[in-house]
């Protein structure tokens, strides 16, 4: 059993990610010329795990893997983190998911492609002899990598624990859909928003209509990111808009789920400020757009507090 001091229980993905980018301007439905810039552990809940642990957090994950040398060098690299490895499940005969992202030549990304079988094996019956460890994180990060009927039983069987959702992409944010009125905090983009609401966020004066949408649900703390424009967060008392902070950009994959393990290493703490928790989670987005890869790994928690002090809400 785990003990009660646990903190964040990651669920979801834990893969490799291989990362290309184009050395010229990128053309869809053609053979494009790349360089290969890594090939990694990644996979959102991974993601996000790494950095909350390199934020100083108590972190467990759960995921599921291949029978394979991918999956092996996973879970090695999150122990040897401090994470905590055990509900991670090796699927026999299995092989470990991947992603491959491909970017543009600005470093945006152009397209995403994920082969996320072995997740498909995290059902409600495989979980549910681990329920009361998985009860004893009072604070749940949830992608919806995982199974809808999973994200379903999740949410009936959180009792205390926050349900926290990372929506992944347009594609999979759908799943969430039967969920939403169970979830305690969303993050996601305006696609995914508008795949959740039926809203279009063209401009930020179309945001407070996907917010009211949402909080219809009973979702008091949301956080709908939009790229270069910024996010625009809202609780249950208001709704604000914020700018991204000055950031030179090298790689915007990872930057999302960076600002995820920002805004919930902060807002995990007892009686914190929800725009505390934007602006780590800003912080930690510029941060990450400005390295190589999906992780910080020289991570420097004053440089963190620091970028995050230059944060600033205009309210909507």
């Amino acid at each position: 059993m785990i003990k009660p001091s646990a903190n964040i229980l990651c669920l979801g993905a834990a893969h490799f990610d291989r990362t290309l980018q184009c050395t010229e301007t990128f053309v869809p439905a053609a053979s494009n010329p790349v360089r290969t810039l890594h090939h990694k552990p990644g996979g959102v809940s991974r993601n996000i795990a790494v950095h909350l642990r390199l934020l100083g957090c108590n972190v467990a994950i759960l995921s599921a893997v291949g029978d394979d040398g991918d999956g092996d060098q996973i879970v090695q690299s999150l122990s040897e983190l401090g994470i905590d490895t055990r509900q991670i499940r090796k699927i026999p005969g299995g092989h470990t998911a991947g992603y491959t992202a491909i970017l543009d030549e600005t470093g945006e990304l152009a397209l995403g492609l994920m082969d996320a079988e072995v997740y498909d094996r995290l059902t409600p019956d495989f979980l549910a002899g681990q329920l009361g460890n998985l009860r004893c994180w009072p604070w749940w990060m949830v992608d919806v990598n995982l199974p809808m009927e999973t994200l379903d039983w999740l949410a009936d069987q959180k009792q205390t624990s926050k349900f926290c959702a990372a929506t992944v992409s347009p594609s999979k944010a759908a799943r969430l859909k039967p969920v939403l009125g169970r979830i305690d905090l969303l993050i996601a983009n305006r696609a995914e928003t508008k795949v959740l609401t039926g809203i279009e966020i063209n401009e930020i004066s179309d945001a407070p209509k996907a917010v009211m949408a949402l909080r219809q649900h009973g979702i008091n703390h949301m956080v709908i990111t939009l790229g270069a424009m910024g996010v625009v967060s809202a609780d249950d008392t208001e709704m604000a808009f914020w700018r991204p902070l000055p950031t030179k950009v090298v790689d915007v994959n990872g930057a999302g789920d960076a600002f995820y393990a920002g805004f919930l290493s902060t807002f995990r703490k007892p009686g914190a400020a929800f725009d505390d928790a934007i602006a780590t989670g800003l912080a930690m987005a510029s941060l990450t757009a400005e390295t190589q890869g999906t992780t910080v790994w020289n991570l420097d928690l004053k440089s963190v507090r620091k970028r995050a002090l230059t944060a600033a809400k205009e309210t909507i």
